[in-house]
């Protein structure tokens, strides 16, 4: 997502198993939504690492969330971007925070209501990384190197890195090979072991991988950096979700977060959101999957 923030060709394969997935649980979606209690709400992130800061601003958030809406939040973590969009989607998971290429998927195959979307930044969103050492210097030197992204749902972990990898000419499985490391961390330890000559990430996260000695800033450099996401950060929910729920949380979750200086650095947030954006507002994404070759259609 920025720093959480988030489809593909190897990828494609996972991404129709969701809808495969989905395919199978519309019982548990109807049942999830008909034991669903008016007084408590099931709260969703995305992974990022395994840092402890990291999680105990998910909890910040995850308090915040029971604050707008006024009722018990319980919080949890699905193991990937996808399984995120998965979860609310089959009424399991009520509200969630969704990185850019994911709540667009979302929204796309009709799997999740929007709520709120935040302005895009101007910051590049995601860094790829080499050993200084290694010879790679730039976008154009990754050509028949192996690249850690992150997860196919994540946006500054696969997208935008694997856009800008296509902007210098190169194909993933044809002028570098790839592998998903599941984390922003594990990317990076995974080129810090040399298990792989380039990782992407964050471009918020790379501060406090040097910071916490994941990795050492004196031997990895920052070879290339990608566009800004075009579009901010979502709050989406399930569609059955009750009209009081979504009223409140449009009405007082942004201040809360926007106030949170934490928050609002970690996820990017900046300006005011839009509030039941309609699909127009994720289209430059489907510019952006469409440069790497994925169709938003398709994926189902």
């Amino acid at each position: 997502m920025h720093a959480r923030a988030g489809i593909i060709a190897t990828s494609l394969l996972g991404l129709l198993a969701i809808g495969a997935l989905a395919g199978c649980s519309g019982d548990a979606n109807a049942a999830g939504s008909a034991n669903q209690s008016k007084t408590e709400l099931v709260f969703a992130t995305p992974p990022g690492t395994d840092d402890p800061d990291e999680q105990a601003i998910m909890g910040e958030l995850a308090t915040m969330v029971g604050e707008a809406s006024g009722r018990t939040v319980t919080n949890l973590q699905p193991a990937d971007y996808l399984g995120v969009v998965e979860a609310v989607r089959n009424g399991s998971v009520d509200v969630a925070i969704l990185s850019q290429f994911s709540a667009a998927l979302a929204y796309k195959t009709e799997s999740v209501d929007p709520l709120l979307v935040w302005p895009a930044s101007t910051e590049p969103a995601s860094f790829c990384l080499a050993k200084k050492d290694s010879g790679i210097q730039s976008a154009a030197d990754v050509k028949g190197k192996q690249v850690a992204f992150i997860d196919p749902g994540s946006t500054t972990g696969y997208f935008m890195p694997k856009s800008l990898l296509a902007k210098a000419g190169l194909t993933d499985g044809t002028d570098y090979k790839s592998t998903f490391a599941g984390s922003h961390d594990s990317a990076v330890l995974a080129l810090a072991n040399g298990n792989v000559d380039v990782a992407c990430t964050a471009r918020q996260l790379y501060p406090t991988f040097v910071q916490k000695g994941v990795i050492k800033e004196d031997e990895v450099a920052v070879i290339a950096k990608s566009d800004p996401i075009p579009v901010g950060i979502s709050i989406v929910v399930r569609k059955g979700l009750d009209d009081e729920a979504r009223e409140a949380l449009k009405a007082k979750l942004p201040a809360l977060m926007t106030g949170n200086q934490k928050v609002a650095k970690m996820f990017g947030i900046t300006g005011e959101p839009t509030k039941d954006p309609e699909f127009s507002t994720y289209a430059p994404l489907v510019d952006v999957a469409e440069s790497i070759g994925v169709d938003l259609q398709d994926i189902r």
